[in-house]
């Protein structure tokens, strides 16, 4: 009688947690080029964005996750209410950078919060940060110093500033994760889309929206939102939270990219070279991790 082979989740938790927050971490690819696609007011996008979001996840765990949903009690925990308040100030501070500054900028200021995530990490969790991702997150910064040589300063500066808080935000986010005990998180994140309604629609002109405009604004709410913190929310546990920043870093390189490419917002020479230093940072970051965990698994598997 054979047995079932245990998920990789237990066989190989930090390799799960790089795969699970890899794929989190495509999704939100395309957000910055959907919202600028979307041609609205950004706290109008914010508006009905954060209900796309919540209407979806929702929906997803009352299919899929009833049986892991908290008894509302739960919510009024401190890991709960922090979700809550993180992810809803974190969309607004995202789309707001977006709205008064370019993309490119938005997305590279971004480029910070593994840094926050480690001295985070290092005093509230006492989290010993190794070699090899101090080297990352240095590198990182190398690439943001090119691209802020040529690119940072054309921005306007309560945008930059926007992008600077949203990077504590998302730093913030991973280390509560991390911090949080097992459990279902989700309904805190879904409500957390709905305070970013409520703080962005006393700002909202709340013009009408045309078709193209409300598919668009599902698309970036209702999937990529929505799908990617689902996703996101699980990685973390498994990783530190300054390897899941590295790895969501790779969006600050798409993120442009896709902008330039599909309505010809050019980053600069200077943006791509940095961006360049970046990706290849996280990318050797990543490739040495997960080659230390499996010479680390095959051994404890031959023991």
């Amino acid at each position: 009688m054979t047995t079932a082979r245990p998920p990789l989740s237990a066989r190989n938790p930090q390799a799960y947690g790089f795969a699970v927050t890899l794929l989190g971490a495509l999704f939100f690819f395309p957000d910055a080029l959907v919202v600028r696609l979307i041609d609205t007011d950004t706290m109008t996008i914010a508006v009905w964005r954060g209900i796309a979001a919540a209407v979806t996840t929702f929906a997803g765990l009352a299919i899929f996750g009833r049986a892991s949903l908290p008894h509302w009690r739960e919510l009024l925990r401190w890991p709960s209410l922090a979700m809550i308040f993180l992810q809803g100030i974190g969309s607004v501070f995202f789309l707001a950078s977006l709205g008064q500054t370019s993309a490119a900028n938005a997305l590279l200021i971004l480029a910070t919060a593994p840094f926050i995530a480690a001295l985070m990490s290092w005093a509230i969790l006492r989290e010993r940060i190794d070699t090899p991702t101090w080297g990352a997150i240095f590198t990182v910064f190398a690439g943001v110093g090119i691209i802020g040589a040529g690119s940072l300063g054309g921005g306007h500066l309560s945008g930059d500033l926007f992008a600077l808080a949203n990077a504590v935000v998302i730093a913030a986010y991973y280390v509560v994760i991390r911090m949080a005990p097992q459990g279902n998180l989700m309904p805190a994140i879904a409500i957390g889309y709905l305070l970013t309604s409520a703080i962005a629609y006393p700002f909202a002109p709340m013009a009408p929206l045309d078709l193209q405009q409300a598919a668009l604004i599902f698309i970036s709410g209702g999937v990529i939102l929505a799908g990617g913190c689902a996703l996101l929310q699980i990685g973390p546990r498994y990783l530190p939270a300054a390897e899941v920043s590295m790895i969501t870093m790779l969006e600050i390189i798409a993120g442009p990219l896709l902008v330039w490419l599909f309505i010809g917002e050019n980053p600069g020479t200077k943006t791509l070279i940095g961006g360049c230093v970046i990706l290849i940072a996280i990318t050797a970051h990543t490739l040495l991790k997960l080659a230390q965990s499996q010479r680390g698994s095959n051994s404890a598997n031959s023991a």
